[in-house]
Parts: structure tokens; sequence; C-alpha cells
């Protein structure tokens, strides 16, 4: 029988200032609706709106987890097209590739330290399209996202807009996004039984400051806010129920996963970005806190230097490191009972074993290059290491992947 991957297994290269409560690598978070808000530098805004060019951009990404687990192929293409002086629009399309295996959420068996693993492979499609209309001093950014898979669909709609104050050295960003979401369970007691579609609904908003400092140095602060309501369970990773093991110790018998119906969360970044005359170069400082209603504290910490060298190379190398504390309802040992249709006074009304929900940290490493080509041509080739810890003592260390990740792209202007 075909195994589908869970709906917040990896997608693509890791990024964990995505939401860190489904941080293993992953994109879903930020693509299977909007992808709202970002750091908007002040320059860069002004600059792209006064010299915007049409152009497209095509990139290739190969992620691969050690020792056989998750491998993921994205394609995207991206376009941006200015119709008049006020009015610009951009659009996305992504294609995504999954197969290998990845953990169930059962620990170990006796005499073993390996988590058990399920194979599962499925595809995915997405696009966005969005339009910048500048309306005096402000820039409102309607947008529309859809993504399909295999268990997984949504639908996203947002609203942002960005007002320039004093002589354009201040921007002040406010955002509002509502995600319509289905998702598809899995019953873990007869997978031959007709499966069913949940709602799973999310909002978030935001408010945001980008400031010049100085004509080389900008500083940018967002704080986010959201919840989201509904279907929030992961329908494949399962739990263990430890009643079995006092007749058989041997006998793992595991079952769905039970997580709070509503999750609230709120997020604040900081961005420092300066340029030095004497190398020719910049650095991109950010720090991120995240905290929600899981009990989940993260932290974010990344520094990206952006070098010229010659007229025709830019090298980027990037550090970034993660951390996150567990759920208050996560139990890797697994929770008392029999199943989840037995009842059990000592068995917790919320249960997980999802380790992407435990105590960990992360580091991404990496360099980028961007080759100029012509004025209107250039290509980029990057790398990165990805490679994610558990620090509960609880957490089989064989549950946290390791990967590579590949890309390769190029920009046409037109």
């Amino acid at each position: 029988m075909k195994r589908i991957r869970p709906h917040s297994a990896p997608l693509a290269p890791p990024l964990p200032e995505a939401d860190p409560a489904f941080d293993s690598p992953g994109r879903r978070s930020r693509t299977t609706g909007i992808q709202l808000f970002g750091t908007l530098v002040v320059y860069a805004v002004q600059s792209q709106w006064a010299h915007a060019a049409d152009h497209v951009d095509y990139g290739f990404e190969f992620y691969k987890e050690e020792d056989g687990r998750i491998q993921v192929e994205t394609q995207t293409a991206y376009f941006e097209k200015k119709i008049t002086d006020a009015i610009a629009a951009k659009g996305e399309f992504v294609y995504d590739a999954i197969s290998g295996a990845t953990p169930t959420g059962l620990p170990p068996k006796p005499n073993s330290q390996e988590v058990p693993l399920t194979q599962m492979h499925d595809t995915r499609y997405a696009g966005n399209l969005a339009f910048d209309c500048r309306w005096g001093r402000q820039l409102l950014s309607p947008q529309i996202a859809y993504s399909t898979e295999s268990d997984y669909e949504s639908i996203g709609i947002s609203l942002n807009d960005a007002i320039d104050f004093n002589q354009k050295n201040t921007t002040l960003r406010f955002g509002v996004a509502h995600n319509f979401d289905r998702v598809l369970d899995f019953v873990h007691t007869d997978p031959s039984l007709p499966r069913a579609w949940h709602d799973k609904d999310s909002t978030e908003g935001i408010v945001g400051l980008s400031q010049l400092l100085d004509p080389k140095t900008v500083f940018t602060a967002d704080f986010t806010f959201g919840g989201e309501s509904g279907f929030l369970d992961d329908p494949y990773r399962e739990v263990l129920f430890r009643g079995w093991l006092a007749f058989n110790p041997n006998f793992y018998i595991g079952g769905p996963e039970a997580r709070p119906t509503e999750r609230t969360k709120e997020v604040f970044q900081t961005t420092l970005t300066h340029f030095f005359d004497r190398v020719n170069g910049s650095a991109e400082l950010s720090y991120r806190f995240y905290h929600d209603s899981y009990d989940i504290f993260a932290q974010t910490a990344a520094l990206t230097w952006y070098q010229k060298v010659g007229e025709h190379l830019i090298l980027e190398p990037t550090f970034r490191f993660y951390e996150q504390s567990a759920a208050y309802f996560y139990y890797p040992e697994g929770v008392a009972g029999f199943s989840a249709l037995t009842p059990d006074p000592d068995r917790p009304q919320y249960y997980s074993a999802d380790y992407r929900l435990s105590h960990m940290i992360t580091y991404t490493y990496g360099m980028q290059a961007v080759v100029i080509i012509k004025d209107w041509l250039q290509f980029n080739v990057g790398y990165n290491r990805y490679t994610m810890y558990g620090r509960d003592d609880l957490t089989s260390a064989s549950a946290y992947p390791k990967a590579n990740i590949a890309s390769i792209g190029f920009r046409l202007w037109f």
C-alpha cells in the first residue's frame, strides 16, 4: 500500500525561522498558504519600485537527508512584470517531489537504537499571484495562493500595506492573511477504512518598521501574531500506548496523536544590515524570538555576508542557529493506556511523539555564489548543510536528520 507522507513533512531546505513547531526542514508553513511577510528593507523596496525591471527566475533545489531519509526535488518559477507606473504583478509556481523514509513517532524497540521509519512519496503543486499597487506614499500588496497534494489542500489570501515616512527613510508595514486548509486523515487501526477531509484555518497579522539609520545601515523590526484552529494533528505520526508492554515488552502498539484544536503564536524579529566600503561587502544580522500556546519558546540567530568579488561575482556565506523548547504535550516514550479509544485516567488530554515538537537545536551553514553574466542575466549556485540535535535525553538521536542541500538557478531581465 502506498504510504503518503505526513502533511507537515519536509518539502525544502530547512529554514529554522519558519514555524518552530513544525521545523523539520520544511517550507510548508511558508508556502501552503501565502508567504505573507518578510523583512522588507527600505531602500530595497524603494529601489525596486523606482527602477523596476521585468524579470523571470527559475530555481532547482535538491534536499537529501542521510541514511535513506527524506529527499526532495523542488522546482520554482517566478516572475515580476510592471503593468503601469503604479501597478506591478508578481507570480510564482512551485513543484515539489518527495520520497524516502521518516520516523513514525514510535520509540526504538528493545535492543535497538533506531526509531521505526515509514516510506512515503508525494508531489505538491503550489502557486501564488500578487500585485504591488503604489498609491501616494503607500504600497498595497494583495495576494492569493493555492497549494495541493494528495492529502493537503490550501487556499490563502492576504493584504499588506507599506507606508513611507520621513522622506522615505522610514517605512511602516501592516498586514493580515488567512488560510483555508483541508487535511486528509489516516486511520491507524485499519488503513483500508475510508478517509475523511478535515478543516484547518489560520490567521496572521503583522506590524513592522524599517528605518534607514544612515546611507549604509538599515534596521528592521517585525511583530507577527496569529492563530490556527481545526484539525492540527499530523495524521501519520503515532504515539506508543504503553499498556501493551505489561504483557509483552516487544509488542509495540501505536495510535494517532492528539494535539490541541487551537494554537496561537507570537513572533518578534529584528534585522540589521550594514555596508562596508573598505571591503565592498555587507553583513546582515538577524534575531528571531518565537512563542506559542504549545509552550514552545524558540530563538533563531543568523548572519549572512554579501561579498562583491570583481564585477561579476557575489559570494554569500551564511550561518544560522536555531533552538526550541519542547511542547508541553510531547511524550517521546509513550503514554498510558492500550489505545486512543480506551479511557485511562493517567493518560494526558493531549499527546504527541513527533520529534519536531521536542527540545532541539539546529545548525544551517553554507555558501551561495551569484555570477553576473550580463546586465540582463545572472546565475546562482549554492550549497547548505543542515543538522538537527535533540536536547532532552529522551528522544532517540536517530530521529533527528542531517541533510545536504544543493541549489542552482538563474534570473533573466527583459
